[in-house]
């Protein structure tokens, strides 16, 4: 195991351990406990598609409300993003970010914002990467909901750099 490994499974470890997740219900409606669980493996799916069947976002979202463990699964995925995740796993807990960031209660939104923006270099990375399409677009849309400088996201769009759908070029 590399030491990146190594210290994101820390990070998550210790993201994870703050809470106890059998106080929150969960959008399964039973309680949360088995998220802890579900996100480390979430952390550590090497596709998309398996990343995907973990079906995190239907224990933190019901349909675009957010369910209690929403504020801390955006803190574990903020974790797990600071590491090196695969791809597909990557681009997974940037999708679950995006609707935790830009919800229908304002006040997990802001508060999941607020968990987002303590990474907001590690999401410029994602969009900077040009790794894969899906990352791009992802990453370019958490930062269109939480970044406060706005002038500072059109220089990265408008850099010739990055691959953006006709659509996202705003």
């Amino acid at each position: 195991m590399t030491i990146e490994v190594e210290a994101r499974m820390r990070l998550i470890d210790v993201e994870i351990d703050r809470y106890d997740w059998s106080t929150f219900e969960c959008g399964c409606g039973k309680t949360a406990a088995h998220l802890a669980d579900d996100l480390r493996l979430l952390a550590e799916a090497q596709s998309r598609e398996g990343a995907r069947a973990l079906r995190i976002d239907d224990h933190a979202l019901i349909q675009s409300f957010p369910q209690e463990p929403a504020v801390p699964v955006a803190a574990v995925l903020m974790a797990a993003l600071s590491g090196d995740l695969a791809v597909g796993a990557r681009v997974v807990c940037l999708d679950l970010l995006l609707r935790l960031v830009d919800t229908d209660d304002e006040d997990s939104a802001e508060t999941c914002q607020s968990i987002a923006r303590q990474g907001l270099w590690g999401l410029y990375r994602d969009l900077w990467s040009n790794t894969h399409p899906d990352l791009v677009i992802y990453a370019y849309l958490v930062l269109r909901v939480i970044e406060t400088d706005e002038e500072r996201l059109r220089t990265y769009r408008d850099s010739g750099r990055i691959q953006l759908p006709d659509h996202l070029a705003d």
